[in-house]
């Protein structure tokens, strides 16, 4: 299982690993290594700190994370500063939503001659090296430093695009494909 659970419930419930942090000053290398672990390691005080800063019980906080956990979540991205972080956690499914999906298809269809717009409209798979090349644009708007760049461009091209639905698009990584 590579899924970084606790990001996906923070982000669920709209904070971040930093505000569990700020809020608890329980360290970000402990929340970071727990995050890729199963929910029952756990540890009582990541639960308190995780209950405090997301105003829930940790009776509350534990049933949800074990609950996202059978349900193999997807961590949702509004934004590129989500996008960095899946492709951080190395997310077997990433699915983008909302403006950052609309931004995404704009930047893509003015890269796409008529014929492969088509294509994108129709959900062909001639998507998949479209969103690659769109994904590092995007990503070149918020991004100068170059490793930072390398690091993503390595990791877009990991992973297949498939349109969901016209408020979705979902990433996943290639190899789940075997």
């Amino acid at each position: 299982m590579n899924m970084s659970l606790l990001d996906i419930y923070l982000q669920k419930n709209e904070k971040k690993r930093y505000d569990v942090y700020k809020e608890t000053g329980i360290s970000q290398q402990m929340l970071s290594s727990v995050n890729k672990k199963n929910v029952s390691s756990y540890s009582v005080k990541t639960i308190q700190a995780i209950a405090k800063t997301v105003k829930k019980s940790e009776g509350t906080v534990l049933d949800e994370l074990l609950r996202l956990e059978n349900e193999n979540a997807y961590f949702e991205v509004f934004n590129a500063e989500d996008l960095l972080l899946a492709f951080e956690n190395k997310e077997s499914y990433i699915v983008i939503k909302g403006e950052y999906k609309k931004e995404m298809e704009e930047l893509a269809k003015s890269q796409l001659s008529e014929t492969e717009t088509l294509g994108l409209e129709l959900g062909s798979a001639g998507l998949v090296t479209v969103f690659a090349e769109v994904i590092m644009q995007l990503v070149d708007l918020f991004i100068n430093k170059n490793d930072d760049k390398r690091k993503i461009e390595s990791q877009v091209r990991k992973y297949k695009f498939k349109k969901v639905n016209k408020n979705e698009i979902l990433l996943y990584l290639r190899q789940l494909d075997y």
